[in-house]
């Protein structure tokens, strides 16, 4: 029964079920205050493996992450706007590369500290930690999807990946944290960035303009339905067509094709009327598949590694440190005021649910410039960990 297909594909849904409507439960919202639901998900399914409920190898996991993955990324950019994203600011659009470029740069730093010094993360390889750093950087620039994605294509160990789920949550929502309370001084820190004048929040503000859509119960009910069908089927079809195509490197393979294949088609048809099914729940259906993807990728692995944990928070911690030195210094040179530093921060770390949170707490209208820049995020974040892991194998080389 626990390797029936059919069995752990409704242990995976009922699992995320019960989350998402505990996460709506007003007596329950304490459990989701410092973890999201996405780690939730993660998590149960490894507490249900490690009591043997669900098995740790199958080849229904595989199977899951071959199919849905390029669905759930297919779905996620189907509704994005790229008329919207070509009119951002070019100020914001600078925030975003020096925060990634902060990202990069933190994660070259923080790998070569395990390089030099791997009694901090003894007992694990250096060509796993990184792949693991690459996974990091890439939900670091992108989102979850963009982590899974990188994880799949490089084949990062269960057991450093485990940790860095738990770093991602904890290191992550700490800086969400900081923004926040930051916020208050703003003023301050705009005279030492020398962007005191408000006039480039303005101007990116009036670059974006907020689209109400509504939807209809019965019809985005039907449609996710259909969608899910839809993308499933493309992540068959693209994963069929993949292992034709040339390997370009080690890092584009079959798995990158397949990826890259999903995301083109959904930026393509993002350009038609095809990108009005967001209103219907296209990136909602997206974020359950993602969801599904880690209660597969959670059953697989083991609570035996998260001793080593503090370690690897610690530099995370540093690296997101590193990343705010970036952006700081960025921002006095271009003098680019907190306010945007903080979402481009927040785009590159959080996504596309905390990003336009942090942008309207630092003002109102600018909710919509975090997630366009969240956006943009998820479209080169898979790009971005992937040379992020090029770096450390680099590094691994000459240090």
């Amino acid at each position: 029964m626990a390797q029936n297909p059919f069995f752990l594909l409704g242990c995976s849904v009922l699992i995320v079920s019960s989350i998402l409507l505990l996460a709506k439960c007003e007596k329950a919202q304490f459990l989701f205050k410092f973890f999201p639901e996405p780690l939730w998900c993660y998590f149960v399914s490894t507490l249900l493996s490690s009591w043997g409920i669900l098995p740790q190898q199958s080849p229904f996991y595989g199977k899951m992450s071959q199919f849905i993955l390029p669905g759930c990324l297919f779905l996620l950019l189907l509704g994005t706007d790229i008329p919207f994203l070509l009119r951002a600011s070019k100020k914001a659009l600078l925030a975003m590369v020096i925060g990634s470029i902060g990202i990069l740069l933190g994660g070259a730093v923080t790998f070569g500290v395990m390089r030099l010094y791997p009694a901090w993360t003894e007992g694990f390889p250096l060509d796993a930690l990184g792949k693991g750093w690459g996974s990091l950087a890439a939900t670091w620039t992108g989102g979850s999807a963009n982590m899974i994605s990188v994880k799949e294509i490089l084949q990062t160990p269960e057991n450093v990946f485990s940790i860095l789920i738990l770093v991602d949550a904890i290191v992550a929502y700490s800086c969400m944290a900081t923004l926040i309370y930051i916020s208050q001084y703003q003023k301050r820190v705009d005279q030492w960035l020398g962007a005191e004048n408000t006039e480039a929040l303005k101007m990116v503000e009036n670059s974006t303009v907020t689209k109400k859509i509504e939807m209809r119960f019965h019809k985005k009910m039907l449609v996710r339905s259909f969608l899910t069908i839809c993308a499933l089927a493309l992540g068959a079809l693209f994963s069929s067509i993949a292992v034709y195509l040339p390997s370009l490197g080690g890092a584009f393979n079959a798995a990158t094709w397949t990826i890259t294949l999903s995301m083109f088609l959904a930026l393509f048809l993002s350009l038609t009327p095809a990108r009005k099914l967001e209103s219907l729940g296209a990136s909602s259906t997206g974020n359950f598949l993602l969801y599904l993807l880690l209660t597969t990728i959670g059953a697989r692995a083991s609570f035996s590694a998260l001793g080593s944990a503090p370690a690897f928070i610690v530099l995370g911690a540093v690296w997101l440190l590193i990343h705010w030195t970036i952006l700081l210094i960025g921002g006095r040179l271009f003098r680019l005021p907190l306010g945007l530093l903080a979402i481009s921060s927040q785009a590159n770390v959080g996504g596309t649910v905390s990003a336009p949170i942090v942008a309207g707490i630092y003002r109102e209208g600018l909710a919509p410039v975090g997630l366009i820049l969240a956006i943009l995020g998820n479209i080169f974040g898979v790009y971005l960990g992937l040379f992020m892991a090029k770096i450390c194998n680099w590094l691994a080389i000459v240090l």
